[in-house]
């Protein structure tokens, strides 16, 4: 692999920093670990702005390597031991990959998830794969929600993120008035006056998820026209928020 650089002190400082949302947000890019994602990206309309990978790489990652050296993207190498420092994971596949942030845009008349103070990053990445699987294009992060850049939002996604439109930082109640004029609002609740197999969706829609500590926050909830709960027949009190997203997409996906 001739084409490879060692990597630099500097260059490895720069990745380590991109595990904070602060250094992320000032040099507009992410991490993306492992060969799944790599290979999501390279079929995606975002960018790769370096490789790095494990010294004695995989015929996998060779593989995916030689295709974004084709793309003229720099790639560089690393021992081991400094591989695996610059990784979120604790047994990294051998390739990380330093991607630019893309700008999202509203789908005009498309449904949309918000998630409304979800902070837990692995919830917020698997109701990303979620929804992409049922075909949810469209997801809007409040303030108090995991960075969609979060290595482990990335890495939960597993590259759902490189095919959705996700807008982060916004104002729920705010940005939902400004961009989603005539959509109906679902809220999924625990007191939810209306059971979610009683649904059906209509052409312009939302679909909204609170945190399991406290739920859908006041002003948001007031702007819902159906807030449904998800009935259960066990003695538990609550399931997992990214489950009951799936299970909500679930049905939404199918009731249209």
């Amino acid at each position: 692999m001739h084409y490879t650089i060692q990597i630099s002190q500097r260059l490895k400082k720069l990745i380590r920093s991109l595990h904070q949302v602060q250094f992320r947000d000032q040099n507009d890019l992410f991490l993306a670990e492992g060969l799944t994602l790599a290979r999501e990206l390279l079929v995606s309309d975002f960018v790769a702005e370096l490789i790095v990978i494990k010294d004695s790489p995989s015929s996998d990652v060779i593989e995916v390597v030689d295709i974004f050296a084709d793309q003229g993207i720099p790639i560089y190498s690393a021992p081991k031991h400094q591989f695996d420092q610059m990784c979120n994971t604790k047994t990294p596949q051998g390739i990380l990959t330093v991607v630019n942030k893309r700008d999202s845009n509203v789908i005009a008349n498309e449904p949309f998830i918000a998630l409304d103070g979800i902070s837990d990053p692995g919830n917020v990445g698997t109701i990303l794969r979620t929804a992409d699987w049922f075909g949810f294009q469209q997801v809007i992060l409040g303030r108090n929600c995991a960075d969609q850049y979060n290595p482990k939002v990335v890495r939960a996604s597993m590259g759902s993120i490189f095919r959705q439109q996700i807008i982060h930082n916004a104002e729920l109640p705010d940005f939902i008035k400004d961009n989603f004029k005539k959509f109906r609002l679902y809220g999924a609740s625990l007191d939810g006056d209306k059971a979610l197999k009683k649904l059906r969706a209509p052409a312009k829609y939302g679909l909204i998820f609170g945190s399991e500590t406290h739920g859908i926050s006041a002003n948001l909830k007031q702007m819902i026209d159906s807030l449904f709960r998800i009935e259960g027949i066990g003695k538990s009190d609550s399931i997992n928020v990214a489950i009951a997203a799936g299970i909500s997409l679930y049905h939404f996906s199918k009731s249209s």
